[in-house]
């Protein structure tokens, strides 16, 4: 995996107020991808229109939907428990 991360261009996200848990990946001229810190995809921006705005609203949206998640998860398994 530490090939990977050397031959694809990341932008760090300092400055774009995201968390550290999201970069955009570049390795694409035309497309930046954002990706979670453990590569998974999280949306597609074309690169000419893509907004700071637009990108950080979508690891925002991201970010509280994996917060659910975690949270019905965890109210399941509270059920479950005798």
């Amino acid at each position: 995996m530490a090939d990977r991360k050397q031959e694809r261009h990341e932008t760090g996200v300092e400055g774009w107020e995201l968390s550290t848990s999201y970069y955009l990946d570049e390795a694409d001229p035309d497309i930046l991808i954002l990706r979670r810190q453990d590569d998974s995809f999280v949306a597609a921006f074309s690169a000419e229109g893509a907004s700071r705005e637009g990108i950080v609203e979508a690891a925002k949206e991201d970010y509280y939907k994996s917060l659910q998640e975690r949270s019905s998860e965890g109210e399941e398994g509270e059920a479950d428990d005798p």
